[in-house]
Formats: C-alpha cells, structure tokens, sequence
C-alpha cells in the first residue's frame, strides 16, 4: 500500500505490513538479548554484500568536495551523491542473486532507495531508517537473510548503515527530517538505541545510570552508547540540555524495562 493520506496511515497501523515489521523489530531485540546459536560463524555471501555495498556508498561520499560557502541548509552535492546511489542499487539487488518476482524486487528496490535521505529537502530522518529496516525485513521474509543471522544484521549491517547516515549527515549537513527536537532521543534515528539497549542486558558492566555521566562512559561496539556519544557530539552540550528524553532514560532501573520501554515508545511513533 502507498500511505499518502491521512486515512491511509489508519490503514497501515491495522496492516499485516505493520505487524510484520514491529516483530522483525522485536524480534532482532530478543536475538541481541537472547543469543542463540549462529547458523554459521563465517558471514552469508547476502551479509558480505550488503556491507560491502554500504561501504561503496560511503567511499563515494569523498568525491563530491564541500562547497567554499556554507549555507544554512545541506549541501547541494548531497543530491549528486543521492543520485549514484540510485544508480548503484539495480546492479546490487540483482548481484543477490535470488529467484523472486518483479514486483517484489520493484518494492525491495524502492525500500532501498527511500534509506538515504531526501534530495529534494536535503534531510534525512527516522523514517528513511523504517526503509531500511523494511528492506531487511523483506529480505528475511524472501529467506535471503536466515532468522537464525538476525544478531549479525544488526550487529554488522546495521551497525554500518547507521555509520554510513552519520557520515552523510555531518558531510552534507542534512537537515534532520521530522525533528521532535530536544523532546525526541536523537534528530535522526531511534533504532541504534532500542537495538543497542537490548545488547546491553547481556554482559554489561553499564547501568542506566551512566547515560548522563560526564565524561561518557562508552561501551564498545555498543550501539546505544555510541548514539549517546554522538548526540553529545552533534549537540555539543550535556544530555540533560540537549536531549532531555534520552537523559531521563538514566532513572530506568534496568536495560530490560529500557528495551521494553523503547519498543513501546516505536510502536507508537
């Protein structure tokens, strides 16, 4: 379904599409909290190349040279940059190299296009994330990514999606799309902090509480953490200040309430 009015939005929150994703969603959650054995310790050719994909993305990104004159608003370039993207993704699905109809490929294909940013308003947000999420989703639905690989998705792939858009941020200065503000957890994205707080509930030395330390306090390779540290950094002030509802996280008794709360906080956002 395309959801362009109102009344479609009704629509989709009572869709099976809906119900799909938040379990692919939660279902990553309870991989990243409840490890189970990996189908394979060595990565999927589709894991290899879809990370290696987003690196070609993000090697490109230096060859657009950052205008003398900074306006306001992104940079221009960021549409040129958006446009090799666009014509780098036919090649890359058809490099997956799996049976499906072209139906399904024209809506992967689309899922795909819509996860980097906007070039008409030179922004970028959560919902081109739920587009990339969509994608992977769908990839797991075709059986091209195994259930048993859904920790490794978003460990690995996620994980460097998530670098990718920072990067396309800060160097073409996207303007953040849909921005609650001060009042959301991040003008950009939500899923690194539901996921990344579901990784902490399994050897963590980390308690809630160290959300607003100063200095932070960085787990490695732990994408909730690393979100705090980035929204510090972008900021550039105390969480307290900035981003005020990420900060209030730090009175949450443990990562198992925080997961819980924030998957209830997506499901309605």
């Amino acid at each position: 379904m395309h959801i362009c009015e109102p009344e479609d939005m009704k629509i989709f929150h009572e869709s099976e599409a809906r119900r799909t994703l938040l379990s692919f969603v939660e279902g990553v959650c309870d991989s990243l909290s409840n490890p189970v054995p990996m189908r394979s310790e060595l990565d999927s050719e589709c894991l290899k190349s879809i990370e290696e994909f987003l690196g070609k993305l993000e090697a490109r990104v230096a060859f657009y040279p950052k205008p003398v004159v900074h306006s306001r608003f992104g940079d221009p370039n960021f549409r040129l940059w958006h446009e090799y993207v666009l014509s780098a993704i036919p090649d890359f699905i058809k490099g997956l190299s799996f049976p499906i109809e072209e139906a399904t490929k024209v809506d992967i294909t689309a899922y795909l296009q819509n996860s980097f940013g906007s070039p008409a308003r030179l922004d970028y947000g959560t919902g081109h994330e739920l587009n990339f999420i969509a994608f992977l989703c769908c990839l797991e639905l075709l059986s091209v990514l195994d259930l048993r690989d859904r920790s490794k998705v978003a460990l690995k792939i996620f994980v460097r999606y998530t670098g990718l858009t920072r990067t396309i941020q800060q160097y073409f200065r996207l303007e953040p799309a849909g921005s609650l503000g001060a009042w959301g957890l991040d003008d950009y994205c939500f899923i690194p902090f539901l996921w990344g707080s579901a990784q902490l509930q399994i050897h963590s030395s980390s308690a809630p509480n160290l959300i607003i330390a100063d200095p932070l306090v960085v787990e490695e390779g732990n994408m909730f953490f690393d979100s705090c540290r980035y929204v510090k950094l972008v900021k550039g002030g105390p969480l307290e200040v900035v981003s005020p509802t990420l900060a209030s996280l730090s009175t949450v008794k443990s990562w198992k309430q925080m997961t819980e709360g924030l998957f209830k906080m997506y499901c309605v956002s």
